[in-house]
């Protein structure tokens, strides 16, 4: 049976401080939204090779600037001074995995036309994507340990389920991924903003 050493337990508070600011949630929720605008790319004729340097120049953008917020913004609030080369590296990790599968779930499904997707009867994009999103989601909440990220990951399975059922009743089109990534991607920003307006407010910072 292990114990917790007082060093341990520091470094699992510090941890918890530094994610108290919503910026992960943001980060998360840039990226879901930006998932959005692959089907409506793909509508313009757009070559999946030109369409996918956007998509990973989205990323690039959304992750330099959350590093960048939290240097200026939460690590001087923390009493840190730069964000270490586990966390970066781990965030990049996530990164890279989420968008191979998002790209290897569109070539199977365009491309290869797996069997695998009629398990999924009529909603043969929403439930495989919002399962890809609810898995990763729940793989952040493990890694910052923070509970709110398994309720996101169910909020964007049902956002899916449900623009996919207006798809099918012609509300919508491109399956509604456009709508749920949108919707489900503003929801999680909006409560990463809400965090760190009070991750502001509990930590200020002495001006003195």
């Amino acid at each position: 049976m292990f114990r917790s050493t007082p060093s341990g337990e520091i470094n699992r508070k510090l941890l918890m401080t530094i994610h108290q600011d919503g910026l992960l949630d943001v980060l998360a929720g840039l990226i879901i939204a930006t998932f959005g605008m692959i089907p409506l790319l793909d509508s313009t004729g757009m070559n999946p090779g030109a369409r996918q340097v956007i998509f990973l120049s989205c990323y690039v953008v959304e992750v330099v600037t959350i590093i960048f917020l939290k240097r200026s913004i939460t690590l001087p609030r923390t009493g840190l001074v730069v964000l270490s080369r586990r966390t970066t590296t781990r965030i990049s990790v996530i990164l890279l995995i989420l968008n191979t599968v998002i790209f290897l779930l569109f070539l199977f499904s365009y491309l290869l036309r797996l069997p695998l997707w009629k398990l999924f009867g009529s909603y043969q994009l929403s439930v495989p994507l919002g399962l890809v999103f609810l898995v990763m989601l729940s793989a952040a909440g493990a890694l910052v340990k923070t509970v709110r990220y398994y309720f996101y990951g169910i909020l964007v399975l049902a956002i899916f389920v449900g623009a996919e059922h207006l798809f099918l009743k012609g509300t919508v089109a491109n399956h509604g991924i456009p709508l749920a990534s949108f919707l489900s991607g503003g929801l999680i920003v909006l409560s990463g903003g809400i965090h760190l307006w009070r991750f502001l407010r509990k930590y200020q910072i002495d001006r003195e």
